[in-house]
This record gives structure tokens, C-alpha cells and sequence, in this order.
């Protein structure tokens, strides 16, 4: 394989690579253009995109990367390293067959010889680093553990169906009261569009990122707006927000990216100060979502990271998070308090799957 000529076809943006959206149309939504386009239309580092046959790499070098978790010095304690799979969302993948990835990689690499010859590859769920083991690409001694994410994979044809899977009485009775008293209130659900709310969502964005340890100042929550509007100039097409209302005023919201058959959650915002004890986050962050997902025929809710127990109490499986890292295995340390804090979020039942996973990906 000709790599110097594969290289010679990288592209800065996806959309001027042939099929780009099409090679990606069953995979995540964040490898779709929009959102890759989003991520890069903050002029951080050096975005690279190739194809090569059936398959397409998303490549990304910036050395002086801001945020913590795509720092390779923070995340896996190396020098920095080419990013592979994309610098934002917290889920990647393999979009196309592995068996085009070594020439891929050979590509992006020699189109950036800042990196070195070094790749790493993060937030790959535990089929898809497989993948790459299987692929001779990595060895699994150096697959580091990130976290997890939470998914709902629909059965049946309605919400119903939904709640009469879940495994416990329980879990049964709190889902059908949560609804119950919702419906109760007097706030009102909405679907609407970004474009429409960004303005309006941003504080109450900037009360759970309070909530969670940042400064919320006036900069903070200009900055959050800003954020907020160019997600809408960009990806308002695939974005459906789902907003708590009390009369005229959004006391709770979360916004949702469609593609495909899956709707991936991104964002959640509440006003503390106005909620009614009505089970708002469940509303706007799972069960909205899901009647959404049945009515329009989507077959997978995907809710991201953290809040596992709440997540997985109505009917989410967590999955493993990792990084490929060619040469560097994780340190034992490191590895052990990822595990224990991951673990001790998690309900019984799913503990033990995880768990199985894990070592099953660790023993491969």
C-alpha cells in the first residue's frame, strides 16, 4: 500500500471526503460530519480525515490540547500523542473494516511527523478495542480503562414494553411512578429545536456545571452561551431538545443528537431553584428521550457518562470505555482506582456484568 499517496488525500474537513456521512450512516453520531465539523469549528489542532476503501479515520494532532481527558499527559501519562477517533464525545469506534486501519494509520501518522510515529485511540467500547486486539493493532496489555457510558438498547414496540423489561419490581414501580408524577405538576414537556432555546438554556446549563464544581461567573456563562449557539449553527438539523416547562419559563432541558437508528443525549440543565420534586431529570434525560425514540422507530437511547446508578435504574447497561495505546500499558494504580470508582457507582446486577467484561477485554 502506497501510504505517501493515501496521505496525499487527507482532508481537513470530512465533508470533502466522497461518502463520508454514508461509510458512517450505522455507526456513532459522533463521527457523522456535523458534529466533526462542531468540534473542529473551535480552531484547535489539526484535524486530518482519510478513506481508504470502505473505511474512513478521524485524525486530530494538537499538542497543547486544553481539555484533560484527550490529554494523553493527563489521561495515560505519555508524551502527546496523534489522536485517533476524534477529540470530542466520549465515544469512538472503528467506521468501516479494521483491515484498512494499518494503512489508514501509516497515512495519518506520516502526514504528522510531530507525533513521532505515536498514536492513541480513547473511548472505544469494549467491541469495538477488541476489534483493533483481534487486528494485531494493539496488544491488550495496552488498553487503558477510562470509564464507562450508558446505553438503552429498546425492546418491544412502546414504553411499556420498556418498563416490563426491567429487571427488578422495584426499578418497575419507580419508573411508572416518575411518569405518574410528572404528569402530575402542571410542567409541560416540549420538543423543540436548539436554535430555539440556547439562549434560555445556558443558565440553567451553568446550575449543573455550578452543581459540579465550576465557577460560574458571568465569563463562564458567556462562554456556556457561546457553546450552546454554535452547537445550534451547526448541528441544529439532527438536534431534538427536550424541555420542562413551568408556564413560560424552561426549568429542566436535555438536548439529543439523532443518526441513524440511535438518539445520543449530550446535555442536561436544570433550574434548582424552580424544580417540583416531579422527577425532572429522569423526564428530560430518560423518559422523554425514550418516548421519543419509540414513536420515531430508534432503536438505541445513548446517555453517555457519569450518573451510572440513575441511569442504570431505569434501564440502561453500562459498557467499559478504553484507549488503545501502542507500547504503554497502564499502570496498576491508575488502573485499580478506575475500577474501584466505577464499580462503587454502580447497582449490584450491573457491577457483576461489567465486571465480566472487563476481564474478558483484559484476558483477551
Amino acid at each position: 500500500m502506497d501510504t505517501a499517496n493515501l496521505a496525499s488525500t487527507r482532508q481537513t474537513d470530512p465533508s470533502g471526503v466522497p461518502g463520508w456521512d454514508e461509510t458512517v450512516a450505522d455507526r456513532t453520531f459522533y463521527g457523522c460530519t456535523a458534529w466533526l465539523r462542531f468540534v473542529d469549528s473551535d480552531a484547535k489542532g489539526r484535524p486530518g480525515y482519510l478513506r481508504h476503501n470502505d473505511t474512513v479515520l478521524v485524525t486530530h494532532w494538537n499538542h497543547d490540547e486544553a481539555h484533560p481527558d484527550y490529554r494523553t499527559q493527563d489521561t495515560i501519562g505519555t508524551e502527546p500523542r496523534l489522536l485517533l477517533g476524534g477529540r470530542r464525545g466520549y465515544l469512538s469506534g472503528v467506521l468501516g473494516d479494521v483491515a484498512d486501519l494499518p494503512a489508514l494509520i501509516d497515512a495519518a501518522l506520516g502526514a504528522t511527523p510531530d507525533a513521532g510515529g505515536h498514536w492513541w485511540w480513547p473511548y472505544l467500547p469494549s467491541d469495538e478495542v477488541v476489534r483493533l486486539v483481534d487486528a494485531g493493532l494493539v496488544e491488550p496489555r495496552h488498553l487503558h480503562l477510562l470509564g464507562g457510558d450508558c446505553t438503552v438498547d429498546l425492546v418491544g414496540d412502546d414504553v411499556d414494553d420498556h418498563i416490563a423489561a426491567l429487571p427488578a419490581r422495584q426499578r418497575r414501580t419507580n419508573a411508572r411512578r416518575e411518569r405518574r408524577r410528572f404528569a402530575e405538576s402542571g410542567l409541560r414537556l416540549r420538543r423543540t429545536r436548539l436554535s430555539e432555546v440556547w439562549e434560555a438554556a445556558a443558565p440553567l446549563l451553568g446550575q449543573v456545571q455550578g452543581k459540579y464544581g465550576n465557577d460560574v461567573d458571568a465569563d463562564y456563562l458567556a462562554y456556556l452561551s457561546a457553546f450552546l449557539r454554535r452547537q445550534a449553527d451547526h448541528l441544529d438539523d439532527q438536534a431534538v431538545v427536550f424541555a420542562a416547562y413551568d408556564g413560560e419559563d424552561m426549568v429542566a432541558f436535555s438536548v439529543g443528537y439523532r443518526w441513524g437508528s440511535e438518539l445520543a443525549i449530550r446535555i442536561v440543565g436544570m433550574d434548582y431553584h424552580r424544580l417540583r420534586d416531579a422527577n425532572e431529570y429522569a423526564q428530560v434525560m430518560i423518559h422523554a428521550p425514550l418516548d421519543y425514540c419509540y414513536t420515531e422507530g430508534l432503536r438505541r437511547l445513548h446517555l453517555g457518562m457519569e450518573s451510572y446508578d440513575a441511569k442504570c435504574r431505569r434501564g440502561a447497561r453500562v459498557r467499559a470505555l478504553w484507549a488503545a495505546v501502542p507500547g504503554v500499558e497502564q499502570d496498576s494504580a491508575v488502573l485499580t482506582k478506575r475500577l474501584g470508582d466505577l464499580m462503587d457507582t454502580l447497582p449490584d446486577s450491573e457491577r457483576e456484568m461489567l465486571a465480566a467484561e472487563i476481564d474478558s477485554v483484559r484476558n483477551r
